[in-house]
């Protein structure tokens, strides 16, 4: 399912503690601040505010082991409070959209949990499919909004990565019995080599938001 970039967008406030030396210095020193990620979240199915806190709580700490900072705003949903003007311009490399939505997959992924409309270079613009993770939680005997933030991460990691899925960890094209269980204990993350690529393109759109 594409989003439609019209619909939603998002302006954003400059993110603070962007660290102003060399790029190669920023990306690799241990005294460089976390990368934020700015996420505008569309709810259109209508979960509970304590769902919607679980959820980003969840793909918040999964990202957080990576070494990427989410800052949240929420424009439609239990937990909106953005004002009109903070959910209007165009998102960019570090700014993404996500929709929550009440619908399935289209029936050519039917299994699928989440889409991100992404090029090989990444893109900002992701959906979860909120009945299919309720499903698929059952299967996996997990709770709902646990998933649905492992959902939310995955489809991040597409953002900053692009569409191509790894054999192991996070980005894994289908999840099976063994990643349900590291999922139950937190435990299941974007590879090494993934979280740098990711670090190094939040990094990147963070020095050109400075200059």
């Amino acid at each position: 399912m594409s989003t439609r970039k019209s619909v939603v967008a998002i302006v954003w406030m400059t993110v603070s503690g962007a660290c102003y030396g060399a790029q190669e210095q920023c990306l690799t020193a241990a005294s460089c601040p976390a990368p934020a990620l700015v996420i505008g979240l569309y709810d259109y199915a209508n979960l509970s505010a304590k769902e919607i806190g679980r959820l980003t709580e969840t793909a918040s700490l999964v990202l957080a082991n990576s070494g990427i900072h989410v800052d949240w705003v929420h424009c439609r949903g239990a937990l909106a409070v953005a004002p009109a003007t903070a959910c209007e311009a165009e998102p960019q490399a570090n700014r993404l959209v996500l929709r929550l939505l009440p619908t399935g997959p289209s029936k050519s992924s039917e299994d699928a949990m989440g889409y991100a409309n992404v090029t090989a270079e990444g893109g900002n613009y992701a959906s979860v499919f909120v009945p299919a993770v309720r499903a698929q939680a059952v299967g996996f005997e997990v709770k709902s909004d646990l998933l649905m933030g492992y959902v939310v991460a995955h489809e991040v990691g597409h953002c900053l990565l692009g569409p191509r899925h790894s054999e192991t960890g996070l980005m894994r094209g289908v999840w099976n019995r063994k990643d349900a269980g590291e999922i139950s204990r937190l435990a299941l993350h974007l590879t090494k080599q993934q979280a740098q690529k990711a670090v190094a393109r939040l990094g990147q759109a963070e020095l050109a938001a400075t200059r």
